[in-house]
């Protein structure tokens, strides 16, 4: 991570190595320079040419050959003469590990340790490296408060070590944080959706966290551009991509997210291949082309399991599985799909109950199956018909017993009471624009009596649906 003036400067050139992208060069060039070092080397040299390994194999998921560098390095800087500031710089490499790894408490206990020392030694690229592990855990938990709480302290921590790499991960993060948090002006019952569950149709909402999402990208990307590292800017633009898909320019998205795959391949950047392939399924489930999501998605599950990264990214890929497939009419795989993306959240949950630095063990709500947005969509389009339970089930190619029960589950009501109160909700919309009788209404929307319908009315707004008409005229 370090610029390190060490030595006769292949140090730091290494360092740009792996920074540039070069992320098999990368861990060539140090093991090479290690090889170099003479016996007099100074301890700093080694740890820092450990680190530029570790690094690069992280990016390419190869983390247990990345610990064995981090290892390497913690024996390093264990050394006298090596100084207290080195270690912290290894443990923060271990906390990008343990993030990697989706091991979050492990991340924020190193986190907790290292970054007061960090501050308190002016060692600021590295105090600015732990609050961006910190954040991107805090986002994959949706505590976007806390986020809030560090974000100043960030960008003070990253302009103070005048490195513009470091900058450019934490406008990247804090971007990221507010496109995620865009999420959350949805309502109910799909707020806080992973993006790739949402539809072009949601982004009005959205519009003014996806702004500020888009110009922290955007100067992310120019902060990169400007500093030469040509691929931090082509990840940064992965992002900006997202926000593409999501305001309805997907097929151009994909055209880009297709050529930037070819880059991280010859690159060996597996981790930002896994995060771009399931940017790739999600345009191409917007346009439709859902057998091209799959295989997109699939390849980036193996990359995943390969790996050894089980962390967020890992929950979105199986859920976006499970929207695919029942996209395709599997309706069978999808729920295996959404059944593994539900075990993972748990597995999450158990760990931030105990995990230091996170406000009250915070608890992530799993995303509701797609299934129910399917029925959301069938019901409104049916809305004046009569709609049998089993009829809708079938629609989302589940049983009535599963319907009902994921209904229950997310919802809190069945999913007749659903239907009931989809239709009040539309009358009373259509009643307050005044435009028809009473009885219109209640035939426009599904209710055979007027009578049941006052009825019900009653029940869910507190007045006569003839009330809402005078309360509009007067």
């Amino acid at each position: 991570m370090k610029r390190s003036t060490a030595g006769p400067g292949s140090i730091a050139a290494t360092w740009e190595r792996a920074r540039s992208g070069d992320l098999r060069g990368g861990v060539e060039a140090a093991h090479r320079a290690l090889a170099e070092l003479g016996a007099n080397a100074s301890t700093a040299s080694r740890v820092e040419l450990h680190l530029v390994a570790a690094f690069c194999l992280m990016r390419q998921g190869h983390h247990s050959e990345a610990l064995r560098e981090l290892d390497a390095a913690g024996h390093a800087a264990a050394a006298p003469q090596a100084g207290s500031g080195a270690m912290r710089r290894v443990e923060t490499w271990r906390a990008e590990l343990a993030y990697f790894q989706g091991r979050y408490s492990a991340a924020n206990e190193i986190i907790d340790r290292v970054l007061e020392p960090l501050e308190q030694t002016g060692d600021w690229l590295y105090a600015a490296f732990a609050l961006r592990i910190r954040i991107a855990i805090l986002l994959a938990r949706a505590d976007y408060e806390a986020v809030a709480a560090q974000s100043a302290r960030a960008l003070r921590a990253a302009d103070a070590s005048a490195d513009d790499y470091v900058m450019v991960q934490i406008l990247n993060i804090l971007g990221a944080v507010h496109f995620d948090r865009a999420t959350s002006k949805l309502p109910e019952p799909h707020a806080r959706s992973h993006l790739s569950s949402l539809d072009p149709g949601d982004a009005v909402l959205m519009e003014d966290e996806a702004r500020e999402a888009l110009r922290l990208f955007e100067r992310a990307r120019g902060v990169a551009s400007r500093a030469g590292y040509e691929f931090a800017a082509w990840y940064v633009a992965g992002n900006i991509e997202r926000l593409e898909i999501l305001l309805g320019r997907a097929e151009r998205a994909v055209r880009a997210i297709r050529k930037r795959l070819e880059v991280l391949q010859a690159r060996g950047a597996t981790y930002d291949e896994i995060v771009t392939r399931s940017n790739l399924a999600w345009g191409l489930r917007t346009l439709g082309r859902h057998r091209e999501a799959l295989h997109e998605l699939d390849v980036a599950l193996n990359l995943a399991r390969e790996t050894g990264t089980f962390n967020v990214m890992l929950e979105f890929l199986h859920y976006d599985r499970s929207v695919v497939l029942y996209a395709l009419g599997d309706a069978a795989a999808a729920r295996v799909s959404y059944r593994r993306y539900l075990r993972l959240i748990g597995e999450s949950n158990r760990s931030a109950q105990t995990a230091p630095g996170v406000a009250g063990g915070l608890r992530k709500r799993p995303l509701e199956p797609f299934l129910l947005k399917r029925a959301d969509r069938f019901i409104v389009e049916h809305i004046a018909e009569p709609l049998a339970l089993e009829r809708v089930a079938e629609h989302c190619g589940v049983s009535w017993r599963t319907l009902q029960k994921a209904f229950v589950e997310f919802r809190g009501l069945t999913p007749v009471a659903h239907v009931r109160n989809v239709r009040l909700d539309h009358a009373h919309r259509a009643l307050d624009q005044g435009a028809a009788s009473v009885g219109d209404v209640a035939a426009r929307f599904g209710f055979r009596s007027p009578t049941t319908f006052a009825l019900e009315y009653r029940k869910r707004f507190g007045m006569a649906p003839s009330r809402t008409k005078r309360a509009l005229r007067s």
